[in-house]
């Protein structure tokens, strides 16, 4: 069963003026300079539930690091896996579309740190920035299309190549060659059993993919898990990368914008 721990209180933010969520780090300077003081530095404990299904959200996780399972319940005793969030995205995007609660669990696979931020807070800040809302409205479409995706390999593809894009999209997410995750954890964010899992890990192993150590997953041979993985994989990674593309071209469409500016106000003085 998914532990089912009480978030702790948040850590007190110090000065985080260039974080690793590349959601923020999308932001014009300026604008990230006035949510600064609305974040406060949250940690990620292994194992723990970030985010309740049924739970209002009072709050947003931007996350730093580690990764985030989001689960969705087949009965009362049991979760499977829907989509990843890593350092790409946030936690608490149902309240974005102005859903107060949601009938999905958030849970932290590996452990990290985030930037947490009052629904509230967030909202109003959105309110008075296009480019905070452009960016989490397009987080929002593409976690959407990650779901779908994940939902249409589980019924069409074999283990092998699900595991392969499963470790493929955490590490993606994390930026870890390394990724501490178990047997046990990884049969549970895939729907199988776990003797699935050894009998799959031992086949990878020897053909030198990847090593396991304890309570980890080294990853030495990328090219070949991306060999081994299906279509979904590449659908979802091309997806990915053509909205942070977009997010990276809206960013210096802004600052081409500010230039310009400038550049006129200095010709207009002379």
């Amino acid at each position: 069963m998914w532990s089912d721990q009480i978030e702790s209180d948040p850590v007190p933010k110090g000065e985080t003026i260039f974080p690793r969520n590349h959601l923020l780090r999308s932001l014009p300077r300026d604008e990230l300079e006035r949510l600064v003081p609305l974040l406060h530095v949250f940690p990620l404990s292994r194992r723990r539930i970030l985010q309740h299904a049924g739970v209002p959200i009072d709050h947003v996780y931007f996350i730093e690091d580690g990764l985030i399972s989001v689960l969705a319940k087949t009965d009362d005793c049991d979760a499977v896996e829907v989509w990843l969030i890593g350092r790409d995205g946030v936690v608490g995007s149902e309240a974005l579309l102005g859903i107060e609660t949601t009938t999905l669990s958030h849970f932290v696979q590996i452990g990290g740190s985030a930037l947490r931020i009052a629904v509230r807070d967030l909202n109003c800040a959105m309110s008075k920035s296009s480019n905070l809302r452009a960016a989490l409205h397009g987080y929002v479409h593409a976690a959407l299309m990650q779901s779908s995706q994940s939902a249409a390999c589980s019924l069409k593809h074999a283990f092998e190549q699900r595991l392969a894009r499963w470790l493929l999209t955490a590490q993606d997410r994390v930026e870890l060659d390394a990724l501490p995750i178990t047997q046990e954890l990884l049969a549970r964010s895939l729907g199988v059993h776990r003797p699935t899992v050894s009998a799959t890990f031992k086949v990878l192993q020897g053909r030198g993919i990847f090593v396991k150590e304890r309570g980890l997953i080294r990853i030495v041979d990328r090219s070949a898990l991306e060999r081994l993985a299906c279509r979904c994989y590449r659908t979802m990674a091309l997806s990915r990368n053509l909205w942070q593309r977009s997010e990276t071209r809206r960013k210096l469409v802004v600052a081409l914008s500010v230039l310009g500016a400038v550049l006129e106000v200095e010709l207009w003085v002379q």
